[in-house]
């Protein structure tokens, strides 16, 4: 098997072990080696640790799923109108995964460079136009993208806060239009 085939193998194996587990903490690194039908060091030869083939494999789930999205997303759409329908299927995959999505989110808030945000500035883009620059919309693009990560870790206690159960469909839903409402102002 060839460096590329083991690493994705093993991002493959991990995927599976998730979907028929549900628990991210409940999988060892000999289970993916020997599902993979590799030497258990493969692991942190290419990702360092297991916990980093998990968020890669998770990411995989979403990044998955997300494309999937923006490949159906309505035309006719506002700029907005996608980045909000965007960020509600987004939540509500991590909510569907929550058991290792929590896990995997706080892996990327404290042990990964900042990328997600990327995948939201080409929409605040077409809703800022020429009113907000570069700078400016690279901030904005990371306080929704915290402010969401932050908002699944943290579901319970945002309860317990706002009153308000992210956990729910029609809360989270409510929870996120409100906040992009009064992050992105009038260009709502």
């Amino acid at each position: 098997m060839t460096k590329a085939n083991v690493k994705e193998k093993l991002i493959k194996v991990t995927t599976e072990l998730l979907l028929e587990e549900g628990h991210a903490e409940t999988i060892t690194s000999r289970q993916i080696a020997e599902k993979a039908e590799t030497n258990l060091a493969m692991i942190n030869y290419y990702f360092h640790s297991k916990d980093e083939l998990i968020n890669s494999a998770v990411n995989l789930l979403i990044k998955s799923a997300a494309d999937s999205w923006m490949n159906v997303a309505d035309s006719t759409q506002s700029p907005y109108e996608k980045l909000l329908n965007m960020l509600l299927q987004l939540s509500k995959l991590t909510m569907q995964y929550y058991s290792f999505t929590k896990t995997t989110t706080i892996y990327e808030l404290t042990k990964t460079d900042i990328h997600l945000p990327y995948y939201i500035i080409p929409l605040l883009e077409q809703i800022y136009g020429d009113q907000r620059n570069d700078f400016e919309v690279k901030m904005i693009a990371f306080e929704i993208i915290s402010f969401l990560q932050v908002l699944m870790i943290k579901a319970e206690d945002f309860f317990k806060y706002a009153g308000k159960d992210v956990r729910d469909d029609t809360q989270r839903e409510f929870v996120i239009r409100t906040f992009l409402k009064s992050t992105l102002g009038h260009c709502s």
